[in-house]
């Protein structure tokens, strides 16, 4: 003979989720609270910790030497080059050696936009928005960052 399934209690599903599901929704409301605290942002939503906010930076259109496609074009060889495990420092360098003047690397950096960085890969939630400057800061090292920061020096802009 086939026994008969024990009938469910409604009121020991409730007490059991209440059990383990408060808890869980707690640890997660805290890790969303203590991110917010532990990382302060610039005014243009940039990691203060490691990109400087280029927000007021004003782009001089006559001084441009590259097209926004052109630029466009730049910061997404520079977004593959960072992306994912591994970071392609000779395309990094070779790319920033063809932008020729301030306004065109503020471009390239508007064209990059701010991308959501998480040891080199894509973070839907974990992740912090940074700039272009923020995804050079967290991908080189100071050995590698000191081959391009003259440049940038050069520029007027932080690195």
């Amino acid at each position: 003979m086939q026994k008969l399934p024990v009938p469910i209690n409604k009121a020991t599903l409730v007490t059991t989720g209440l059990k383990y599901g408060l808890p869980i929704l707690g640890v997660g409301i805290g890790i969303y609270a203590v991110k917010k605290l532990l990382f302060k942002r610039n005014p243009d939503g940039t990691s203060s910790r490691v990109a400087p906010s280029i927000k007021d930076t004003l782009i001089n259109r006559q001084n441009l030497t590259i097209s926004p496609s052109d630029a466009a074009l730049f910061a997404n060889t520079l977004y593959g080059a960072m992306l994912d495990i591994g970071t392609d420092e000779k395309t990094i360098y070779s790319t920033i050696d063809k932008i020729q003047s301030k306004d065109d690397m503020l471009l390239v950096i508007k064209a990059f936009g701010m991308k959501q960085y998480l040891w080199g890969a894509r973070a839907a939630f974990l992740g912090q928005d940074y700039n272009l400057i923020g995804w050079l800061r967290a991908e080189l090292s100071e050995k590698e960052i000191a081959k391009i920061k003259t440049k940038f020096d050069g520029w007027g802009i932080p690195l």
